[in-house]
């Protein structure tokens, strides 16, 4: 065993670390087996100088004292614990971007307001993966004890995958906020297990395409006659689109079908068409319009159900 002959200030000056600090070091086990002269001096020796060197280098990192005390117990490598402290530091360096992309976004204005703070607020508290998290919690309540098939979450969660980008508007990150107090509604989550019930019908693609089709002539020929969707004839071509919709059920417009059908238009279609706006808003992509006929042929349908 080399012999301690170095002083705390002869080891100070050595290792260019202040006599406090390897005391403190000291104190709090990173040098364990320091010596003492009968006066109740510390000694140390060469060992203590690579130690000291060690530690010096890793708190320079970053590294807290627990996770040094491991390194120096051998608890944990020197690697693991710099993997784990690159990880905190790429945390901490995401959370700083996202504060001034907030910042940067309410300084955009002249005299930031009160929705500018919010922005700020939602924008430091909360990361993607945690927003991912939320939209996952929300289609875990949706699809507890409901009759949905489990590829639908998965779809759900691909197709309406709640990420900002790196530099998003206010208008995006707007509608975060709204889509996250949207997610949050008990009542909403009924509103989408019910409508995701309701979706799950086996069709008959090729009735229903050729139903479609001839629904479509028809209405292309009321429209450039300048038949109102809420005219006798529209009530009739609607009518059609329903029964067809049965047939590719493999089945006829009974009151049962009737009502999904109305759920589906009336009840769940201005929160889900809300729904998607804002997810599409998230990422950045503009909303399919429907065209003319379809608008024609939905309030038609709308109206009819309106009645059941």
């Amino acid at each position: 065993m080399t012999e301690r002959t170095y002083t705390i200030g002869q080891i100070a000056k050595l290792s260019g670390i202040p006599v406090r600090r390897i005391r403190f070091y000291a104190d709090q086990g990173l040098l364990p087996n320091v010596d003492r002269t009968d006066s109740g001096y510390r000694l140390f020796d060469q060992a203590d100088l690579i130690r000291l060197e060690l530690v010096r280098t890793l708190r320079e990192a970053g590294i807290g004292i627990p996770s040094i005390r491991a390194v120096l117990s051998q608890e944990r490598s020197i690697g693991q614990v710099l993997s784990l402290q690159l990880a905190e530091i790429e945390s901490q360096i995401e959370a700083q971007r996202r504060v001034a992309v907030a910042i940067r976004a309410a300084l955009r204005s002249s005299e930031p307001t009160i929705n500018d703070l919010r922005r700020i607020s939602e924008m430091t508290t909360v990361s993607n993966a945690e927003r991912v998290d939320v939209l996952r919690g929300f289609l875990d309540r949706v699809v507890s004890g409901a009759s949905v098939d489990a590829t639908w979450k998965k779809w759900m969660l691909e197709m309406s995958r709640p990420e900002l980008p790196d530099n998003p508007t206010d208008e995006q990150i707007d509608a975060w906020i709204e889509l996250s107090n949207l997610l949050a509604e008990p009542s909403f989550a009924d509103q989408m297990r019910r409508n995701a019930e309701d979706s799950v019908v086996r069709l008959k693609g090729d009735v229903l395409q050729e139903t479609w089709q001839t629904v479509v002539a028809k209405s292309k020929d009321a429209m450039s006659r300048g038949v109102e969707p809420s005219s006798a004839e529209a009530w009739s071509l609607a009518g059609d689109y329903l029964e067809g919709w049965a047939r590719a059920q493999g089945t006829d417009l009974n009151e049962e079908n009737a009502r999904r059908m109305r759920r589906k238009q009336l009840e769940h279609k201005p929160n889900m068409q809300r729904y998607w706006e804002l997810v599409h808003i998230l990422k950045g992509t503009p909303l399919p319009k429907p065209d003319e006929v379809f608008s024609w042929i939905d309030q038609a349908v709308a109206i009819r159900l309106a009645d059941i």
